[in-house]
């Protein structure tokens, strides 16, 4: 498709430079094959997941484990760093002009 002579792709490319590219997650506690089940019953919904355009991660509602849907299988996920506690978010807000950073706000 060609929009006023600019492809999708360019469209696409020049869009990205505006911002920075955001997906949706979607975090549910269940058991990953019951997950699975039902987001493959629909087969436009299960190419969302399959292609990353939405992230799906999975806590197992025993253990509370967490697992990541990625190139079609669950895999255990565990994060590569515990955020930082902040109290104060107003001085944050005052001086942040990027995108603000994940961190806890309370233990």
């Amino acid at each position: 498709m060609v929009l006023t002579g600019i492809s999708d792709r360019d469209y696409q490319i020049k869009w990205s430079k505006l911002h920075d590219p955001l997906r949706l997650l979607i975090i549910v506690e269940h058991f990953e094959n019951v997950v699975l089940n039902t987001i493959q019953r629909t087969p436009e919904l299960y190419e969302w997941f399959e292609n990353e355009w939405v992230h799906l991660v999975v806590v197992h509602p025993e253990t509370k484990k967490l697992s990541r849907f990625t190139e079609g299988v669950f895999v255990e996920y565990s994060p590569l760093y515990r955020p930082e506690f902040k109290e104060n978010l107003e001085s944050l807000f005052e001086t942040e002009k990027d995108n603000l950073p994940v961190l806890l706000l309370k233990e």
